[in-house]
């Protein structure tokens, strides 16, 4: 049985993490589109909402930060419901819990985990996600 792409948008204003982790995910199997700060990220879900099924979403970008697109992002009913992961190098509880209270699944410090952990993750939040799921069917 053939396994649906899943297409994941990444939010990073640094050029050379959002190419090192689009490289990363497509080995993964992901389908990736980029976004260089929380604008374009909205930009992308516009356009695209129906097949985007995951965001990665840095925190510190010019324009509109992680934080304001985040709010944004869970309070649209048509892509609010997309598990967001905030990848940042801020590595601080306040903004671990501001993340975590607008709605992001998981908070990643870049510094802390390499590109494959990163695919790990989102891996392991789709099937958390997947589980989730089969259990309201039930």
């Amino acid at each position: 049985m053939e396994q649906d792409i899943k297409t994941i948008l990444i939010a990073e204003d640094e050029d050379d993490l959002r190419e090192m982790y689009t490289r990363a995910l497509s080995n993964g199997g992901f389908e990736v589109l980029q976004a260089v700060n929380g604008a374009e990220a909205l930009e992308w879900l516009e356009k695209k909402y129906n097949e985007i099924n995951f965001i990665l979403l840095d925190i510190v970008m010019p324009g509109m930060d992680g934080f304001e697109a985040l709010g944004k992002i869970k309070k649209d009913e048509r892509f609010g419901k997309i598990p967001v992961l905030v990848s940042t190098n801020l590595d601080n509880d306040e903004d671990k819990q501001q993340a975590l209270e607008l709605g992001a699944k998981e908070y990643f410090v870049k510094s802390q985990h390499t590109p494959m952990e990163l695919v790990e993750k989102v891996n392991s939040i789709f099937a958390q996600e997947a589980r989730a799921t089969n259990r309201r069917m039930v």
